[in-house]
């Protein structure tokens, strides 16, 4: 009887034990990214959502950082409506050349306190005052995120965006 009291206690014990265990995740450190989805709301402003992984978790410009560059990127391209494919701002036919159309954005500091420090998760990029050229009938943008540390994630594009007049 002793021994089957033991034996419940330890097995109780180890339950609780192991419950209580944090799986750690276990991602490289390079970013990766999934282009989760684009929601507009007027001519001139949307969200635009990705799902990421880090494996070191130095996503987001610390708050003290006033000199690192903006580590979420999006480049503006338009369907060209003779080939059906989706070219850069800086290749628009007809005009002089330009800069390609990028928005950045800060995104602040996600690295998780503790000992891991592997995240993953969602970022929403509020985009206001949004520029669609009157040319411009159908839209995607190319997303990028890059680490406190330089490393590029992979990139990905949005769905189709169709531009109302």
């Amino acid at each position: 009887m002793k021994n089957l009291k033991y034996i419940a206690i330890s097995v109780a014990l180890s339950s609780v034990i192991l419950s209580s265990c944090v799986k750690e995740k276990n991602f490289p450190s390079t970013p990766s990214i999934e282009f989760f989805y684009y929601s507009a709301y007027s001519k001139d402003s949307a969200d635009c959502v990705i799902k990421f992984k880090d494996g070191d978790g130095d996503i987001g410009i610390l708050p003290e950082d006033s000199t690192s560059p903006n580590d979420f990127r999006l480049k503006y391209l338009y369907k060209d409506l003779i080939d059906g494919t989706f070219k850069p701002f800086d290749e628009f036919p007809g005009t002089p050349a330009m800069d390609t159309l990028i928005y950045s954005y800060r995104v602040p500091n996600l690295t998780p306190d503790g000992q891991y420090k592997a995240l993953d998760g969602e970022i929403k990029a509020k985009l206001r005052g949004l520029i669609y050229f009157p040319t411009h009938k159908i839209v995607k943008f190319e997303i990028k995120l890059r680490d406190r540390a330089g490393h590029w994630s992979n990139t990905v594009t949005t769905n189709e965006i169709t531009v109302t007049p």
